[in-house]
C-alpha cells in the first residue's frame, strides 16, 4: 500500500489588490539585471524593497508576510523616481537635490504600502504581489499594538 494522504484546507492568503497594509522596511537589495537585444548585451541596476507586513484589518494571518518593491538604483528629483518618493515618505521630509541617501538610514522605518498584482509573463495563473506605492502613516488608520485599556 502507497503513503495515504488527507487533503487539508489551506485559506488563500493572497494580499488583494489596492489594499493598504502598515509595514517595516526590513532590507534593501541591490540587483543587476542583464539581458540582451539588437544593440547587444545590457545591464540596468535595481533595488529591492523588502517589506514586512506590521499591521493589517484583513487579519492576524497576514502579519509579518514580506512583500516586495522594486526601482532603479538611482535617485533623482523627477516627480516619477520611485527612490525618491518612497525614501522622502519614510524620512517624512524632502530631499533636495545633492543630498545623499544612505539606504542603511531607511531600514527600520514604516509606511503603509500599497499593493498590486502582476501576473507572470510564463504562467497566466500565476499572479505576483508587489509593493506599488508607499504612503505616509495614517493616523486615522493608526492600529495599536495592544488593545485599548477600555
Amino acid at each position: 500500500m502507497g503513503f495515504v494522504f488527507t487533503v487539508e484546507e489551506q485559506k488563500d492568503l493572497t494580499l488583494p489588490e489596492d489594499s493598504i497594509h502598515r509595514a517595516k522596511l526590513l532590507e534593501i537589495k541591490q540587483r543587476t539585471i542583464n539581458w540582451t537585444n539588437a544593440e547587444g548585451p545590457q545591464s540596468r541596476d535595481i533595488l529591492e524593497w523588502w517589506w514586512e507586513i506590521t499591521h493589517t484589518n484583513l487579519g492576524d494571518e497576514f502579519v509579518g508576510r514580506r512583500v516586495k518593491g522594486e526601482c532603479p538604483a538611482k535617485i533623482t528629483n523627477a516627480s516619477g523616481n520611485r527612490f525618491h518618493n518612497w525614501a522622502e515618505t519614510l524620512l517624512g521630509r524632502q530631499i533636495p537635490p545633492g543630498m545623499n541617501i544612505d539606504t542603511d538610514d531607511l531600514i527600520g522605518l514604516q509606511a503603509e504600502i500599497s499593493i498590486g498584482h502582476r501576473q507572470d509573463k510564463k504562467d497566466a495563473s500565476k499572479i505576483w504581489e508587489y509593493v506599488d506605492e508607499v504612503l505616509p502613516v495614517n493616523a486615522a488608520f493608526s492600529l495599536n499594538d495592544q488593545a485599548p485599556p477600555f
